[in-house]
């Protein structure tokens, strides 16, 4: 009797001890900074997400097939005065003075945008090899854009994720919300008026030259063909001041993204051939990407970063459009 009391007592002990132990990481956890508190409680993931799908995934589809794709040319990419900052971090990324591509080094590239940019950052999780050297940080919200400030104020929210996060490459991909009226100097004005577009112009260069007065690069990836006319017309005129803007801007470059997901026509068309396989390529509300259409974005965008910056970056399963 005495032998199993005696047992009875010291697997006590041992849980005693090990519940004391866990109060204890709990209240240092508790008493930390939230920063360091993140940290600590877990790792933090290759992506970071404001707003989205849990987790950043979405259950896989059997999109696309085995065709080796082949790597496009940069014929439409549009890069602003190059200065040359110093990206710093051991980050290969350059836009002038490489010959051949160099290895990535480290490099963190910050991800912001509207739920279009989520679904791009969402594309560049499953398409960045853990190994590429790249440390991605997505951090975009659903509708958002930069008309309605007073929802959601990105110039703001930049300025603290570049003091956090020391990025070399911002990327932005926004537009999706912004075709409403806008509150610029205490008066409304309605999209897509001359005072809108002079006010929007500005958002957007404030928004860019904040980035790279950090000593970042960016790379604004412009909005695709939508299904509505009318809301098309409006991601053209929005497309042309992401591009006035950025090529006026030092160290930013714009990359369209209309000629990807646009037919041989010009126009809308939601389903193609990805790798030699019919594959689906937007949402059916004709704005959104699928799967499908989010890894044959990433693919595209990994690509010209590589092309513009010089650098050896592939992405792991590369999704192409093969034809229509």
């Amino acid at each position: 009797m005495m032998e199993r009391r005696s047992a009875h007592w010291g697997l006590r002990a041992v849980l005693f001890a090990v519940l004391a132990a866990l109060l204890t990481t709990a209240l240092i956890v508790e008493a930390m900074p939230p920063s360091v508190r993140k940290t600590f409680a877990a790792p933090p993931p290759a992506i970071h997400h404001k707003k989205g799908r849990p987790g950043g995934t979405n259950p896989k589809t059997s999109y696309g097939g085995s065709g080796v794709p082949t790597v496009p040319k940069i014929s439409d990419a549009f890069t602003g005065s190059i200065t040359e900052p110093q990206v710093g971090g051991g980050c290969g990324f350059a836009l002038s003075g490489q010959v051949e591509s160099a290895p990535v080094g480290s490099c963190t590239v910050l991800e912001i945008g509207d739920s279009l940019g989520n679904d791009l950052g969402w594309g560049l999780q499953r398409q960045v090899a853990p190994d590429s050297g790249l440390r991605l940080i997505q951090l975009d919200k659903s509708s958002t854009g930069l008309a309605n400030s007073g929802f959601y104020n990105w110039p703001a929210e930049l300025a603290s994720d570049l003091r956090e996060y020391h990025p070399q490459l911002v990327l932005i991909s926004l537009g999706g919300n912004d075709e409403q009226g806008l509150y610029t100097n205490g008066s409304a004005v309605q999209f897509p008026t001359a005072a809108w577009q002079t006010a929007y112009t500005e958002r957007v260069r404030e928004l860019v030259s904040e980035a790279t007065a950090s000593g970042a690069y960016v790379l604004w990836v412009g909005m695709p063909n939508m299904q509505q006319p009318s809301y098309s017309q409006g991601m053209q005129l929005l497309n042309s001041i992401y591009k006035q803007v950025v090529t006026s801007e030092p160290n930013a470059t714009f990359v369209p993204t209309w000629q990807i997901f646009s037919n041989p026509q010009g126009a809308f068309q939601a389903n193609a051939m990805v790798n030699g396989k019919s594959a689906t390529l937007r949402s059916q509300d004709g704005i959104h990407y699928s799967y499908a259409g989010e890894d044959v974005l990433a693919t595209y965008v990994l690509r010209e970063m590589a092309l513009i910056y010089h650098v050896q970056l592939a992405p792991t399963n590369p999704e192409q459009i093969t034809g229509w």
